[in-house]
């Protein structure tokens, strides 16, 4: 099974959101990543890219 783990891209660099991600889905101007443990978290921002060999999410938060 392959996890990812999520961050926010910002000015200063990336920010860890959450780890373990086993799901996303983009609802309309948010992200909402489950985790394995199906703990749910909603980023208002969108999905910047996903590398599917490093096991990472990056999304553009909105402020």
């Amino acid at each position: 099974m392959c996890l990812s783990t999520a961050y926010e891209v910002g000015p200063s660099g990336d920010k860890m959101i959450c780890d373990r991600v086993t799901n996303i889905s983009v609802e309309g101007d948010s992200v909402k990543l489950t985790t394995l443990l199906g703990q749910q978290t909603l980023v208002k921002g969108s999905l910047k890219d996903v590398d599917l060999n490093k096991n990472v999410i990056r999304i553009e938060a909105k402020q």
